[in-house]
């Protein structure tokens, strides 16, 4: 495939993902969602962060791994002390620790992506 159309695919799908984890993070009734969307909080921010770093890292490739863990990481911060702040809502160290375990899933799996004949040229 062209590696400019496969960029800006992940730069489109990358952004509407960050977009939907943003306003999933913020709505004021979390708990009132479907339970395919709210049934395990922890898990939730795993798989959420797992996808935004192989999305991250595929959409802008000539940023270095650590610049990505690093923005990834600071919006999990943010997005914890902004909870703060909301009424219906509430920080969580451990959120903040699933969310660096999903960067850090992203980050193996992509590594493995890599390595298989089928998804090497998509993940490259």
């Amino acid at each position: 495939m062209n590696p400019r159309f496969l960029t800006t695919l992940f730069r489109t799908l990358f952004y509407i993902t960050f977009t939907s984890i943003t306003l999933l993070a913020f709505l004021p009734n979390y708990d009132a969602l479907p339970p395919i969307v709210s049934f395990s909080d922890l898990l939730n921010h795993v798989l959420a962060f797992t996808v935004l770093f192989i999305l991250f890292r595929q959409a802008h490739p000539a940023l270095k791994t650590k610049q990505i863990v690093i923005t990834l990481f600071s919006y999990a911060l943010l997005i914890e002390a902004v909870q703060y702040f909301l009424p219906a809502r509430y920080a969580s160290w451990s959120d903040i620790g699933a969310d660096g375990v999903g960067l850090l899933l992203g980050y193996l799996i992509l590594s493995l992506l890599r390595r298989f004949t089928y998804t090497k040229n998509l993940f490259s």
